[in-house]
Formats: C-alpha cells, sequence, structure tokens
C-alpha cells in the first residue's frame, strides 16, 4: 500500500464515527490556536523590539555620560514610557533643563584610547534647549525636549517623510508623532512634512525672543526609545547651542554632557566597556539597557499563555490516544481480515498512526486558520483610528510568518504519532485468528 493510499485510507477512517473525530480534533484545536498565536505574538513582540534596538544604532553603540550623585544612569535617556504623543502647551515660566554633569575633555580622551572603542566613532554632544516651539500654522505654543543624533548609526522609524540631515545646511527636525503634527494645525502627519516650525529662545539678560525657523522633514513612529524629543540637526542644535551659552565664559560654552561611540562588540560585551567607563567616572547606557527589562516582561508573559496552549494539547493527546483505542476495538474483525489477506504488523501500525498524525494535521491546520483571520482582525482592530493600538502603527500585535507557523504544525503531528504508538503497536500485534471470531 502506498504512502498515499494509506493517508486516504486514515481520512476515510477518521470519518467513520464522525462525532469523536470531529471532538478530538476540536480539542487539538484548541491547544494550536493557543501556541500558533502565543508564537506570532512574540514575533510581532521581537520585531517591534528589534526595530527599537536598530534605531539606537543596534548591537556596538553605546553612549556615556558623567557620574554625579542624582543621576544613577538610567534617568538621563527618556524610556518613553509616560510619553503619551501629545506636546505640552508652553505657559510663561516654563523651562527645559537637561540636568546631566558634564564630561571633561580628559574623560574624553580617555575614552577614545579605552580597549574596544573605535576612536573615529567617539562623537560628542552638546545639548540646547529652547523657551518654547511654535506653530507657523496656528500660532500654538509648546515646550519641547530636544535631542540630537550623535551616530549615524542611528534610525527611527517614521511615520512620514525622512530622517533628519546632519550634513544639510538648513534646520531641520523630526516630531515625536503624528499627534505633535495636529496639534500644530496640520491634518496629519503627511501634511506637516516641508512645513516650518519655530524654535524661540528667550535671551535670559534682554528678555528678547529670538526665532530660529526650522523645517519639519519627517515624523517621528511611537517608539520605547525616543520619549517624545524633538529631534534637530547638528546645524540647528549648534544655533541653539550658541544662544543657550551666550553669556557663559568660554570654559563653560565647551562643556560636553554626552558621548556616543561604537565598540568592538565581537570581541568586547557591552559589560566590559562599562566597567572601564566606571573606572574613569562615566557611565554607559546600551540598547541591552533600555530593551532587555521590556524584553524579559513579554517573555514571561508569552511563556505563560504558551505553558496554557501545551496544557489544553495534552488534554488533546489523551482525546487522540482514546480515539484511536476505540477504533482499534471497533475494527478487531478488520484489522484479523487485513492480517489474514497478508498485510504486516509494519503496515497495521504505520495506518493506525497516520491516523493520528492527520488529526493533528486537521487539528493543528484548524488551529491556524482561525488564528490568522483572528490575528489580523485584532491587528486592523487595534490599528483603527479608535484602536488601543492606535498610537503605536508600526507594532503589530501578532506576526505570521512560515517560522512561526509551520514548526508548531509539524510538532503537533509529531506530538500525534507519540500518542497513536500504544494503540497503533495493540492493533498490530493482534492475532488475526482471535480477531476474525471477535464479536
Amino acid at each position: 500500500m502506498k504512502l498515499l493510499d494509506i493517508i486516504t485510507t486514515a481520512n476515510h477512517n477518521l470519518m467513520r464515527n464522525k462525532t469523536r473525530t470531529i471532538l478530538t480534533i476540536l480539542a487539538i484545536f484548541i491547544g494550536s490556536f493557543c501556541i500558533v498565536t502565543t508564537s506570532a505574538s512574540q514575533a510581532g513582540i521581537n520585531k517591534f523590539l528589534d526595530d527599537q534596538t536598530s534605531a539606537f544604532g543596534g548591537e556596538g553603540l553605546i553612549q556615556m555620560y558623567a557620574k554625579s550623585d542624582d543621576n544613577n544612569g538610567v534617568s538621563a535617556i527618556s524610556m518613553g514610557s509616560s510619553f503619551t504623543g501629545k506636546p505640552t502647551k508652553y505657559t510663561d515660566g516654563d523651562k527645559n533643563e537637561m540636568g546631566l554633569k558634564a564630561i571633561t575633555p580628559e574623560q574624553i580622551e580617555k575614552v577614545k584610547e579605552m580597549p574596544g572603542i573605535l576612536k573615529d566613532t567617539v562623537l560628542d554632544g552638546k545639548f540646547s534647549t529652547v523657551t518654547y516651539v511654535e506653530s507657523t500654522k496656528n500660532g500654538e505654543k509648546f515646550t519641547a525636549s530636544l535631542n540630537l543624533m550623535t551616530n549615524k548609526s542611528v534610525h527611527f522609524e517614521l511615520l512620514a517623510g525622512r530622517m533628519i540631515d546632519n550634513d544639510s545646511s538648513e534646520n531641520e527636525l523630526m516630531l515625536p508623532s503624528k499627534e505633535w503634527a495636529t496639534d500644530l494645525g496640520y491634518a496629519d502627519e503627511n501634511e506637516a512634512i516641508g512645513k516650518t516650525l519655530n524654535f524661540v529662545w528667550s535671551d535670559p539678560v534682554t528678555k528678547e525672543l529670538i526665532t530660529f525657523p526650522a523645517k519639519i522633514v519627517g515624523v517621528q513612529a511611537p517608539s520605547v526609545i525616543s520619549g517624545g524629543n524633538v529631534i534637530i540637526n547638528t546645524p540647528l542644535n549648534l544655533k541653539l547651542y550658541e544662544e543657550n551659552t551666550k553669556y557663559l565664559p568660554s570654559t563653560e560654552k565647551d562643556k560636553v554632557y554626552t558621548i556616543a561611540a561604537e565598540y568592538d562588540y565581537n570581541k568586547y560585551s557591552a559589560d566590559d566597556i562599562k566597567s572601564e567607563l566606571d573606572k574613569i567616572g562615566l557611565y554607559g547606557v546600551d540598547i541591552n539597557d533600555i530593551m532587555g527589562q521590556v524584553r524579559s516582561f513579554f517573555d514571561i508573559i508569552i511563556t505563560i499563555f504558551t505553558v496554557f496552549g501545551y496544557i489544553a494539547l495534552l488534554a488533546a493527546v489523551i482525546g487522540i490516544v482514546n480515539t484511536l483505542y476505540m477504533s482499534v476495538q471497533e475494527r478487531t474483525r478488520e484489522i484479523g481480515l487485513m492480517k489474514a489477506l497478508g498485510m504486516g504488523r509494519s503496515k497495521i501500525f504505520m495506518s493506525f498512526a497516520v491516523e493520528a498524525i492527520m488529526l493533528g494535521f486537521w487539528g493543528s491546520m484548524l488551529g491556524t486558520v482561525v488564528s490568522i483571520l483572528i490575528g489580523n482582525l485584532v491587528n486592523s482592530s487595534a490599528h483603527a483610528s479608535d484602536g488601543f493600538m492606535q498610537n503605536f502603527p508600526t507594532f503589530n500585535l501578532v506576526e505570521y510568518t512560515p517560522a512561526t507557523v509551520i514548526p508548531v504544525i509539524v510538532t503537533i503531528m509529531i506530538i500525534a504519532f507519540i500518542a497513536s504508538i500504544l494503540p497503533a503497536r495493540k492493533a498490530s500485534k493482534k492475532d488475526p485468528i482471535n480477531s476474525l471470531r471477535y464479536e
């Protein structure tokens, strides 16, 4: 008997008792649905977090700050947890302060000579600030935290436009979210591209308002890293920094508050670099510091749901064993007839094993199809204008790929085969004479 004939016969035999077969398939369906959905959720989460990792610069990028009593290394980076996407309106008297300790020139030189650090990639950042930003569309004023890309490997996910160009002669910026675009008076993030936003600085001595127009070139997708900062390019930052420090002595003007550098991550770990930085009074922040806790949180949730899926699948395995034992009992005379006609033990074993495998196949396929249909519906609903994920349009709750689906189907078919071993073995060892006498 050919394999195709065995499969066809197995499917036919399963339909002899439709109710029992359908109930067994439904039990497998529940387990496979849970497992496929959790696998797709993990794929969606990992894709989003990998995109965030890429935005920070990926492996091998570290940002450095000076150690101080009130700064432990986490507060300097906005984690984005409290960022709602909407800007805060400016009121007279509002201030923007970074609160960071300056890094000395000696520390910068020591960083450049540090083992593992790629000397040519060391870039220092001088933070600037503004009193407020003002829309040229509706005249609204908002407070703004500014940030600049100190490394070319950083790449943010965008809803519209492009990344800022640090080599441009024009002032450029990226808005933190689409909510910024709409609050500035534009219909959506696309309309804001190419428009002008005014950066206004109040001279602390003359009280004169100094305006720096800048072009909006991009709108960021929500991120767990950027945390709602307006990203500006180097030309604009230098102009603002010059105004911010206009009345300071030259020694104060040249202060640096952060350094970004790449290191050879093939030879050195982030912990190795951080240990060396600690010796010179600096601390480092890499992508794992920001993303590690986020990944751990999601991994725990995914693991819990996966365990529930396998518990449901365990119940389905019991159903498979019961279905096959009952099938063997009901088909005792048939088994005796097949043996009398010359069918060997191995083929009888295989025929029952294939029935179990087909149960696993149809149950897992049903679970997979339903999971994909519901998952895509949930993704669409979540990203709708009133959906709970509308602020994270690049974050799909579930991502279905062959790598997340096929292994689950194959695993369930293997488990179904294992569940069939005892009933199939019992069928293959039946005595043909006694089986033909069975009533």
